[in-house]
């Protein structure tokens, strides 16, 4: 008879990849890419055994001991660690599940079950060893083998992740999140005509994802084709207009094209923390050369480091500034904040100013 099953009310979840480097967790006027897993386990009846131990003051009830008591169902088992879950206790949830595997072996929901238990405790590679298990074992589905090729891509297993992404793609063709994925694990194997493949595969299938887009331009900047880069970062902030990453990448674009002052107007009008931001301070001041205005990229550099003092980086990039301006009042300033914090190359600066 097969097992029943219904999913829980509380589900708990946890990042798993964020597989751009130039993309964050997503917050607010930001753009972010990080795959979220979420985990529900499904069950229906509970069995613990609570055990007394002796302490000193008389008997106090300790931890309860996972068992798996003799004909007792897999229904059983899964809501007994379903409720360690559910109280956010994982780690009793682990104890139960590893005497499920070994009741239930050959049990598919018991190995997927445990993988995700062991994905709250952290144990990434032990959660990997329980999907491949759970997809040798049944029908294969597109789910399963994306969290596996999810998993593995974050230990670093790129081949294997690319065997499950496609393995995912091919069960599930309609879904434009398997090639999306599947992409960004080519970038990082520099596969990097394939990632183009099915990054279009998965605009093609959902045509509205701005990270597709996005994700094009960049890459045709590595390839130094900017007026490619701006057709595709073109059809990302048509669809996320006040993304910052889309913006940064249009910047980056007209600079490379030979129009940094559109590329200024970019982002001059981002809020100050992003402005200030190394990326976009990056291009500007590059930008603020090209047009021959180093007073401008000095005065920028400068505020900057106001608003950021610890920033080192900062700090020596606005001492840099004002030394090509030739003041050097401004410039000892900003190199000695830059050493104070640290900065080697400010400390050789300083020397050379004596």
């Amino acid at each position: 008879m097969p097992v029943m099953t219904r999913p829980i009310l509380m589900s708990t979840t946890w990042p798993v990849i964020a597989p751009i480097p130039w993309m964050h967790a997503a917050r607010s006027g930001r753009a972010g890419f990080a795959v979220v897993a979420t985990v529900t386990v499904f069950a229906s009846a509970a069995v613990t055994t609570w055990v007394f131990v002796p302490r000193a003051g008389g008997m106090e009830m300790a931890e309860p001991r996972a068992v798996v008591a003799t004909g007792e169902t897999l229904n059983a088992v899964l809501v007994s660690a379903q409720r360690y879950v559910n109280e956010r206790e994982p780690e009793k949830a682990e104890a139960i599940m590893r005497e499920a595997i070994a009741k239930f072996p050959e049990e598919r929901e018991v190995r997927v079950q445990y993988a995700q238990v062991l994905l709250a405790l952290g144990k990434n590679a032990e959660a990997y060893e329980q999907y491949v298990a759970a997809l040798k074992r049944g029908d294969k589905d597109a789910a399963t083998e994306f969290m596996a090729g999810t998993i593995a891509s974050t230990l670093g297993k790129l081949d294997a992740a690319v065997s499950h992404y496609l393995n995912a793609q091919t069960i599930e063709p309609s879904s434009a999140k398997y090639p999306l994925y599947l992409a960004q694990v080519q970038i990082k194997l520099n596969k990097v005509d394939e990632a183009k493949a099915n990054l279009l595969r998965s605009g093609r299938i959902d045509p509205d994802q701005a990270v597709v887009w996005g994700t094009l331009a960049d890459l045709a900047m590595r390839e130094n084709k900017p007026g490619v880069a701006l057709q595709h970062i073109a059809r990302a902030r048509q669809i996320e207009a006040g993304v910052t990453d889309w913006r940064l990448i249009e910047a980056r674009a007209l600079k490379r094209s030979n129009r940094p002052e559109e590329a200024i107007k970019l982002l001059v009008g981002l809020d100050q923390g992003e402005r200030y931001s190394p990326g976009v301070l990056q291009i500007m001041g590059e930008c603020y050369g090209m047009l021959s205005r180093p007073a401008d990229a000095a005065a920028l550099y400068a505020a900057a480091s106001e608003a950021n003092p610890s920033n080192a980086g900062i700090a020596l990039s606005a001492a840099e500034w004002y030394v090509r301006l030739g003041q050097p009042e401004p410039a000892k300033k900003f190199a000695q904040r830059a050493s104070v914090l640290g900065e080697p190359n400010a400390k050789k600066m300083l020397e050379q100013m004596k």
